[in-house]
């Protein structure tokens, strides 16, 4: 398994040296990590294999770390601790673990090597290393190493910052907005790189299916039903659609298993306050300013607003905002003499 930095292996490298230390030690090191079949063992689990307690197999532990770090041999790991330093300090002193054990295990092993393979190495090697600091996740924030504790804290007051902004906004943003506001908040002109690297230690924050970001929790980024893909759907449409066709951006977009049917979509549409029947089958968002209603009660409100008799192209004109219906139709419903009148001059005015 070649380290595609500095040219070395470090698999091999790694086996030497364990092969100096204890059987036991070795055994723990190689349980605890995974370095055999990938999987990491607890303290308790290899306690019980050995009889031994939890805190004597963390003692072992320790002891071996330490002979692993005393060994002539180390000195052959030196361009692959450096070139780990390297790639943390281009993200900005920090990144997040998972990034370490998956996306960036192509940059220092082989392609040919095995993913758990790999994996187990990277997260030994970190563990191991005395240049790295390891920050454990929590609810808000993902496990991160780091080559300084500050950069750590700082940053996570930074994404605090942004957060409160973010909800302060009450909208979803683009990816540069959002870098762009990091950006002014961390004001030490940090790369895009560095942004990205402090954005993804956010378990808070979030992208959707169009990569517009927010708050996790906002059914427009974690869309769980059909009523929230639709919605989010619609606004990123901008204007009234069919119903038909908020399906078949669904099924496009979300890419589920279980496909959106035209009938289920349909039917929350329609029992929904968030959404307007503005025509046959064509929704419009109650947000955008259009309101409930026939077209017979448009032409009442629109008549009751104006507060003057209007011309006919007027109130054609205001009714086809809010309607995708045919001018006819709208005609239709002005010629019920008992809810409208045409006055002298061939305006109209509502009969309240």
């Amino acid at each position: 398994m070649s380290n595609k930095t500095g040219k070395i292996d470090v698999k091999k490298i790694t086996e030497n040296i364990l092969l100096s230390l204890s059987k036991k030690q070795r055994d723990i090191l190689t349980k605890r990590f995974g370095l055999s079949d990938g999987k990491r063992k607890t303290l308790e689990e290899i306690g019980r294999g050995y009889n031994i307690t939890r805190e004597r197999v963390r003692q072992i532990e320790n002891d071996a770390k330490a002979a692993f770090l005393k060994s002539k041999e180390i000195k052959n790991l030196d361009s692959f601790f450096d070139a780990l330093v390297s790639h943390i300090e281009e993200h900005g002193g920090l990144r997040v673990e998972h990034h370490f054990l998956n996306s960036d295990l192509d940059m220092f092993f082989s392609k040919k090597a095995a993913k758990k393979d790999a994996e187990a190495l990277m997260y030994f090697l970190l563990n191991i290393g005395n240049k790295f600091i390891k920050t454990p996740e929590n609810p808000d924030f993902h496990g991160v190493w780091s080559t300084k504790k500050s950069v750590v804290q700082i940053t996570k007051k930074s994404l605090e910052s942004l957060i409160k902004k973010i909800e302060a906004h009450k909208n979803t943003i683009t990816k540069k907005e959002l870098l762009d506001w990091l950006s002014q908040i961390v004001s030490d002109g940090a790369t895009q790189k560095t942004l990205e690297s402090y954005l993804v230690m956010s378990k808070n924050i979030s992208s959707n299916v169009y990569e517009d970001y927010g708050i996790k929790h906002w059914s427009e980024i974690s869309t769980k039903g059909v009523r929230d893909k639709a919605y989010l759907v619609l606004k990123k449409h901008k204007k009234p659609m069919h119903f038909r066709f908020v399906v078949d951006k669904i099924n496009e977009k979300f890419n589920d298993k279980k496909k959106a049917h035209p009938q289920t979509v349909h039917n929350e549409l329609i029992k929904d306050k968030k959404f307007i029947l503005v025509g046959r089958g064509t929704y419009a968002l109650s947000e955008w300013g259009y309101k409930s209603g026939t077209v017979s009660d448009v032409l009442k409100r629109v008549l009751k607003d104006s507060k003057k008799p209007m011309k006919k192209q007027e109130i054609l004109n205001a009714v086809l905002k809010e309607r995708d219906v045919k001018e006819n139709t709208v005609m239709l419903n002005l010629q019920n003499n008992d809810i409208f009148e045409k006055i002298e001059d061939g305006r109209y005015i509502y009969k309240a």
